[in-house]
């Protein structure tokens, strides 16, 4: 009995013990919870702490030596560095352009130089551009270096700017575009609706027209004569210009303006030697509409400086811009060519003038670019003289002859920033008012057709249909185009004939077709 009340006393015991443990051991649990969350609110009050003593620390070390280097891609590899107490803010940007185009151009067969058509891969542009700011933001450099395969290492640009007062007020020098004329060619290779310009400005990889009259160039379309036979551009030369933008009229940059002195048309980097005369140039530019970038019209999502085509930036409120530009020069040439076209010695002076008005339109993926452009070239000016006797010192040829021309620009995004569509016209007069001995006499030359006979050039016209596929914005594109290149000839009346030696039954009259495709792709990074 007493075994049986001694073990019946252990058992109560231990039921005791077990009902008291469980609430104890739950009571523990509850504790360490507790005091692991005081633990971790302790452990991020010091964190937060420790991040602001290391701001303070970021702060002082800046104050101390307040310089700051930036590694980084935007639109090209750049590298910033700053020092604030000097007023040092040296930028670099290095990218590199390559347009990589097939072309094929069935050529009219019944013009010298069409029975053979013409299939090519072309290395269109290859370049590097470096721009920046040094030693501060007052000073801007840009440097633009040619490399395609088809021509040597070649500095296009290479100019600074000075633009403490800027937009107001900038001064720029040293070898660039010359903002006057056309404005298809003041807007970028690179930034083109499209696989290239127009006839308008160039439009061709120096291969037409190929019928006999002198073939179409943007650098080097100055004869020895100085007579141009290019598209309505004036290329590239060394001088300065100031140029600016004003708020007007409660509008931001609502006038544009370039005044500028240059060595001459197409210069091509050599020095001013022939004489101490020099081209001036000058554009006005009214953005009438502002568009919806903030930064203003001349933004990179609206106008871009006027270095862009097409409505890429997609603005949500019209813009609308009317440019006007002019020049005048004046050069001392040695060559004159003869009524049959033989380049003979004489120095005399050519003067050089013309006017161009553009007005360019952005809304809503839609884009519109409508130009024209006059000039006059006036060989060996007020002289007389023709061209049968040159031999004798002392004798002059004076010649007047005007060109023109005008572009229609139309693009629309189907698809904003990726699909767009394009159409372009241009048409191209590079000797009004042509006659066999102008065309001789001039250096431009006679049209040839298969059969043997000449023709005066008349006028120059393109259509062209296009599609453009953006993958990243300009940086990386593809284009492709439909277009149909015209050369009309005129015949010759008998006294026109005679006056360089023909009959009129030299020649014929009529219109040479060329039907072309492009497709380019473009990486620029």
């Amino acid at each position: 009995m007493r075994g049986k009340s001694w073990w019946g006393g252990v058992i109560l015991i231990l039921l005791f013990a077990l009902v008291w443990v469980g609430p104890a051991r739950a009571m523990t649990q509850e504790e360490e919870i507790r005091q692991l969350k005081a633990q971790v609110q302790m452990l991020l009050k010091r964190i937060e702490e420790l991040e602001k003593r290391q701001a303070q620390t970021e702060k002082a070390v800046e104050k101390k030596a307040p310089v700051n280097w930036r590694a980084y891609w935007k639109n090209g590899f750049r590298i910033d560095y700053k020092d604030p107490e000097k007023n040092r803010e040296y930028r670099f940007r290095f990218r590199t352009g390559i347009q990589f185009r097939y072309t094929y151009m069935s050529r009219d067969e019944d013009f010298s130089g069409g029975n053979e058509n013409y299939s090519s891969f072309t290395m269109r542009r290859l370049r590097f551009f470096v721009d920046g700011t040094a030693p501060n933001r007052d000073w801007k450099y840009f440097v633009h270096v040619q490399l395609e395969p088809k021509s040597k290492v070649n500095v296009h640009d290479a100019f600074v700017i000075w633009k403490k007062y800027a937009p107001f007020f900038k001064v720029q020098f040293g070898r660039m575009k010359i903002p006057a004329m056309s404005v298809e060619y003041w807007q970028s290779g690179f930034k083109q609706n499209g696989t290239d310009r127009t006839i308008f400005t160039d439009d061709s990889e120096n291969y037409w027209p190929y019928s006999g009259t002198k073939k179409l160039r943007v650098g080097g379309h100055l004869l020895d004569n100085g007579f141009p036979i290019g598209g309505m551009l004036l290329y590239r030369s060394q001088g300065v210009n100031v140029n600016g933008a004003l708020d007007l009229f409660g509008k931001k940059q609502f006038l544009a303006y370039w005044f500028g002195w240059y060595n001459g048309r197409d210069t091509q980097g050599k020095t001013n030697s022939a004489s101490d005369d020099h081209l001036y140039s000058w554009r006005l530019a009214f953005n009438l509409l502002p568009g919806s970038d903030p930064r203003g019209p001349l933004g990179p999502g609206t106008f871009n400086n006027y270095f862009m085509q097409g409505d890429y930036g997609y603005n949500t409120k019209p813009a609308l811009a009317l440019l006007l530009s002019g020049f005048w020069a004046k050069d001392r040439r040695t060559t004159y060519y003869a009524y049959n076209g033989t380049a003979m010695n004489g120095a005399h002076d050519i003067k050089n003038y013309g006017f161009d008005v553009a007005l360019l339109f952005r809304y809503k993926g839609f884009s519109a670019d409508v130009e024209g452009a006059w000039e006059e070239f006036i060989q060996d000016p007020d002289k007389g003289g023709n061209a049968y006797n040159l031999v004798p010192v002392g004798t002059h040829d004076e010649e007047t002859w005007d060109r023109w021309g005008l572009r229609v620009n139309l693009g629309y995004f189907l698809v904003p920033r990726k699909w767009e569509v394009t159409f372009k016209y241009a048409y191209l007069v590079r000797l009004d008012d042509n006659t066999p001995l102008d065309s001789r006499k001039s250096g431009l030359g006679l049209v040839k057709f298969d059969d043997g006979k000449l023709g005066v050039e008349d006028y120059l016209q393109q259509f062209v249909l296009g599609v453009n596929y953006y993958l990243h914005g300009f940086n990386q594109y593809i284009t492709c185009d439909l277009s149909l290149l015209q050369l009309h000839a005129e015949d010759a009346s008998p006294s026109e004939a005679a006056a360089i030696g023909k009959a009129a039954t030299d020649f014929d009259s009529g219109t040479q077709d060329d039907w072309r495709f492009r497709v380019m792709y473009q990486h620029w990074f």
